[in-house]
């Protein structure tokens, strides 16, 4: 019997394919968020620069969320169909900003994040929950940054 068995595992092991991460074989959205206080138009213009997070900001800064996917399905036209809804929530987790539906047909969007001396000093977390449509497919990315 223990034969019959060794020869079972024996025959599976060889004609099993060995498993490719699902990011592979179904490409990944790779979802990355963060926090930026550079002008909003080069960050439209240069869609493919580089982009570090500040993880530190001042309410008198013009801060910008930018969300962006490695990667999307095109449709039969050609056309991404990927979008991101973001929140921003304070330091005692109550939502301080949420912005639905941010288009990332061009992989990059940005969403400007407005942040007033009232708004309480410590860390924030920002989440985006990322959707690509054509490929059903969803992802989340999230980031921390403080205020001070």
């Amino acid at each position: 019997m223990g034969y019959l068995a060794a020869g079972f595992v024996a025959l599976l092991l060889t004609q099993t394919p060995s498993p490719r991460p699902l990011s592979e074989s179904r490409g990944g959205l790779q979802p990355q968020v963060l926090i930026t206080t550079l002008p909003t138009a080069p960050l439209t213009e240069a869609a493919a620069m580089t982009l570090e997070h500040d993880t530190e900001v001042s309410s008198a800064e013009t801060v910008t969320i930018i969300v962006s996917i490695a990667d999307c399905q095109k449709d039969e036209k050609g056309a991404c169909n990927a979008s991101a809804d973001l929140v921003v929530n304070r330091p005692d987790g109550r939502v301080h900003t949420e912005v639905k539906g941010v288009s990332l047909n061009q992989r990059r969007a940005t969403a400007p994040l407005k942040l007033t001396a009232d708004d309480p000093l410590g860390l924030y977390t920002v989440v985006a929950i990322v959707r690509d449509l054509n490929a059903r497919r969803f992802g989340k990315a999230e980031r921390i940054f403080g205020l001070r």
